[in-house]
């Protein structure tokens, strides 16, 4: 019977290591080895390939990124995803990786909960990415038909047109991703809401290091193109072009658009921003005026009930105190007038209330 355990290539000058790696995978992947690049080429080419290929990056002779490009460029083996094992952890070491076409990396000494995590991401990606490509050449398809007919400029009032009906944060990403496909162009999208980070791209699948890329680079140029890839940075959000257009007219044209589009993106996110702090402010608003008004109702009961007492207590003492009929309905009346003014005072407090209820449901209503 076919062994149906995902297979996981292990390339690694040091057999020690390997053994190592080895025991930590063998109960659940089928662990394949390899001690040099050229080794790793052969062993990646022949079926059934591996699922996963974990690469040292410094080996004597061609070395892991060298190793790396070339399985990329091979039709057979480039959707092999590869993770890095490096002692470093430096934004250029991250960059080296992905440049070369990796999409993971781990640092020496390897945790062994973080490898097996990182192999099942792995896995699960490659898996997604087989059972949406019939699909994806579906949409791709749509998307070129489109494009020929919107133009480029309509891919950025399409997408203006249709932002306004975003209501979340998710469906605006999901919103910037469609837009940039319709320039037949692969994408990873950050955007940062409140104390959350939202991350997508074309295929569903967000690598680890472009999370990673995309996290680290937020904060630099708001441009950044490094080979064929560019990284746009706007506020709370920021975009990752994975090919750009080999075209350099058009690819200009494009990134001026992606921009144009980024800049509406963010307005629209602070919108968002806005309308959950008003819907917080609501809510809050609210609570704060039903526990206002029940304290102001409590606090007409009680007025009420100790003027009741006092009446009470000022009938008892007319008789030692000897005073004549008019002079005790005197005293009486003078009571219950104050009594009726503090009510009255407390009536005018709910009629503030009713003000204040009537802004907060302007304020829900906007």
């Amino acid at each position: 019977m076919q062994d149906e355990k995902p297979r996981v290539l292990i390339v690694d000058d040091s057999r020690g290591d390997i053994r190592i790696v080895n025991e930590n995978l063998k109960d659940q992947y089928t662990t394949l080895a390899a001690t040099s690049g050229k080794a790793a080429l052969d062993v990646a080419a022949k079926d059934p390939k591996p699922d996963v290929i974990l690469m040292d990056v410094e080996m004597p002779g061609m070395n892991g990124y060298e190793t790396c490009q070339k399985l990329k460029a091979n039709p057979e083996t480039s959707d092999i995803d590869i993770i890095f094992v490096s002692a470093h952890d430096t934004v250029d070491e991250i960059l080296a990786g992905y440049e070369a076409g990796g999409t993971d990396y781990l640092t020496k000494p390897i945790e062994p909960l973080q490898l097996k995590t990182k192999i099942k991401i792995a896995v699960e990606n490659r898996q997604q990415r087989k059972a949406i490509s019939s699909e994806k050449q579906s949409v791709e398809k749509i998307a070129r038909t489109a494009m020929d007919s919107a133009g480029e400029q309509g891919v950025v009032l399409d997408f203006f047109r249709n932002s306004f009906t975003a209501e979340k944060p998710e469906k605006l990403a999901e919103m910037i991703i469609s837009a940039i496909d319709q320039y037949h162009l692969s994408c990873a999208v950050q955007i940062r809401f409140d104390d959350s980070v939202i991350d997508r791209a074309t295929n569903n699948c967000v690598v680890p290091l472009e999370k990673e890329l995309l996290t680290r680079l937020k904060d630099h140029n708001k441009i950044i193109e490094k080979g064929q890839r560019a990284i746009f940075n706007f506020a709370g959000i920021s975009l990752l072009i994975k090919t750009i257009n080999p075209d350099p007219d058009k690819w200009g044209r494009i990134r001026d658009y992606i921009a144009i589009l980024l800049d509406g993106a963010t307005n629209k996110l602070q919108s968002l921003i806005v309308s959950q702090h008003v819907s917080s402010l609501v809510l809050n608003s609210n609570y704060a005026l039903e526990q206002i008004t029940e304290t102001q109702r409590e606090h007409k009961k009680e007025t009420q009930n100790i003027a009741d007492r006092l009446l009470v207590r000022l009938e008892s003492s007319f008789h030692s105190l000897g005073l004549l009929h008019d002079q005790e309905e005197m005293l009486i009346n003078l009571v219950q007038d104050g009594v009726n003014e503090t009510l009255t005072h407390v009536e005018k407090g709910a009629e503030i209330d009713n003000s204040i209820k009537e802004i907060i449901n302007k304020l829900q209503t906007i």
